[in-house]
């Protein structure tokens, strides 16, 4: 390929605006104009820019800021039983990890259309700025309420990081090189989801928590200069005379609301029910008919209502893109409650510290990162993607089947092979099955099908989080509310088993420290239990995938 000879200089304005899909939000993205012919002279001009040392510089502090979203999304996974025993809320701490992630999952499909109306580097630069702020929030944290809201403010500009890279990467980027720069994309974001994990564990144990949120601060140095140096509104007509308005009410603000409202709800009942409030109490039921009527809304909304719906159902109802959603949904329920459980398991129930605990994530780190680059190559040269799907949905239930089944007395070092084919596994399912939902649709369908797969993926975490946690609580306190029935000091000691896990061998008198932990054993197997419920869910979901041919 010939080198542009402007190659040094950051990106003009175009006098053509590209038609992007802008729900858009994750790695790969595909724009496209409104003719063949117009596209194809984009995609010439832009593959000529692929050797520009600008567009590289680019790329990277763009990926570099999907990374820091995706580590964001994963690095409380170790640390929140100490943030839980630090403000005595274990039993609430979970709200730190569902926080970020609702608020990104609300967020992230309106960016692309912002960037439409606002231009890129504005955007991006809203992103950012607000990302930082975040994390200054969330390092200053002194209550669990301050920390849950500066997480909140983090992912709003997380789920900016994530979508307006992919929409400027698919600006730059040629039909041909796509899938390869996909690849790499999906590198910096499984980098940032599994070594979260161990780093924040790391972190923890040495220099503190806090410091977990302050690690973004200069990493943020690389999406910074790109936004201010090397990306400017190119994407926007001189002739745009759109007001302020005109530009907001294109944006799907109904559809994202509601559903924040039907995820939000299911959270809080889900919070409440079996700890605060009985499950059978009026304000739970209440809450989640909410979330039901909200889901309703939402639909209508995307049918009736929205001119630029964030999840057309007219394209999510078809078999295949249906079936994608829903595999993307239950296996990323599935892994995130394995990286939000596991860290009970090693710390609260086996006694390691944050940072070994850390370590036991590697081999999960490993085998996601291996299995999102062996799904690439593998569709890329057999054109194949049901039957690696299925497969690998097979590996990754079989892997926490023989998770439910760890006690006090497994072997660690067992753990290592059986958390790295779970790693494996996911890592294979959440990039096919992203082929899947793109593949059977036209290519000014794609971006759209990218945008619903993310919002599948993310409120899929959501939920699994939120429930997991929700069963290992409610089986704590049932179990000791029986087994300590007549002891005198049985309330304060159900309190401390709850709300300060990580000091309960200190703090829990030794007749009873035994009856604690095997609480804890218990309520930890259910909450696997739930992941393996999860994970056949997602593998029943593959087999209504059917194989189309990659265009």
């Amino acid at each position: 390929m010939a080198v542009d000879s402007n190659e040094t200089t950051r990106l003009v304005p175009s006098t053509k605006r590209t038609n992007t899909d802008y729900q858009t939000t994750g790695p790969q993205v595909i724009a496209h104009d409104t003719t063949d012919t117009t596209e194809m002279s984009h995609d010439l001009s832009i593959t000529k820019k692929l050797n520009g040392v600008n567009v590289y510089t680019i790329l990277v502090g763009l990926w570099v800021g999907v990374f820091l979203s995706s580590l964001d999304s994963s690095i409380v996974a170790t640390i929140y039983p100490r943030i839980g025993t630090e403000f005595h809320r274990s039993n609430d701490i979970i709200w730190v990890a569902t926080s970020y992630l609702l608020s990104y999952a609300a967020l992230q499909p309106l960016y692309g259309r912002l960037s439409d109306s606002f231009g890129r580097q504005t955007t991006y630069q809203f992103a950012v700025t607000v990302f930082f702020i975040g994390s200054l929030l969330c390092g200053a944290a002194t209550s669990l309420e301050f920390l849950v809201f500066a997480r909140t403010v983090a992912g709003i500009g997380g789920g900016g990081l994530n979508t307006i890279s992919s929409v400027i990467t698919s600006d730059l980027v040629s039909l041909r090189d796509r899938a390869s720069f996909q690849g790499y994309a999906n590198l910096f974001f499984g980098a940032g989801a599994v070594i979260g994990a161990p780093l924040g564990g790391l972190l923890s144990d040495t220099i503190g928590w806090r410091f977990c949120f302050y690690l973004n601060i200069p990493i943020l140095l690389g999406p910074l200069y790109a936004s201010f140096f090397k990306i400017s509104n190119y994407n926007l007509q001189d002739e745009d005379n759109r007001s302020f308005m005109d530009k907001v009410r294109e944006l799907d603000g109904a559809g994202a609301f509601f559903v924040v409202c039907t995820v939000f709800f299911v959270m809080l009942a889900t919070s409440l029910g079996g700890n605060s409030r009985e499950w059978s109490d009026p304000f739970v039921i209440g809450l989640l008919a909410a979330s039901l009527l909200s889901g309703i809304v939402f639909v209508f909304v995307e049918k009736y209502y929205a001119t630029f719906p964030i999840m057309p159902i007219e394209i999510i109802s078809q078999q295949t893109p249906l079936a994608s959603a829903f595999t993307n949904f239950f296996c990323l329920g599935c892994a995130m409650t394995n990286t939000f459980v596991l860290p009970l398991y090693f710390q609260v129930l086996l006694n390691y510290s944050a940072s070994q605990s850390g370590l036991f994530f590697l081999p999960r780190v490993v085998g996601g990162s291996v299995g999102s680059l062996y799904a690439g190559y593998h569709i890329r040269h057999r054109g194949e993607y049901r039957k690696l799907l299925i497969a690998s949905s097979v590996g990754m239930l079989l892997a926490v089947m023989l998770i439910s089944t760890w006690n006090t007395a497994t072997n660690v070092w067992w753990t290592m092979p059986v958390t790295m084919l779970d790693g494996f596994s996911g890592g294979v399912i959440i990039t096919a099955s992203l082929i899947s939902m793109i593949s059977c649709v036209k290519r000014q369908e794609m971006a759209t099908m990218t945008s619903i797969s993310y919002l599948f993926r993310t409120t899929g975490g959501v939920i699994g989080v939120s429930l997991s946690q929700a069963i290992f609580q409610g089986v704590v306190k049932d179990l000791l509310v029986q087994q300590l029935a007549g002891v005198p000091d049985a309330a304060e000691i159900i309190e401390i088993a709850r709300k300060s896990m990580m000091d309960v061998r200190t703090l829990v008198p030794a007749d009873y420290l035994e009856t604690v932990l095997a609480s804890y054993d218990v309520a930890i197997h259910y909450a696997f239990l739930f992941s393996v419920a999860l994970a056949a869910l997602s593998l029943v979901s593959t087999l209504f995938i059917r194989q189309h041919d990659l265009h």
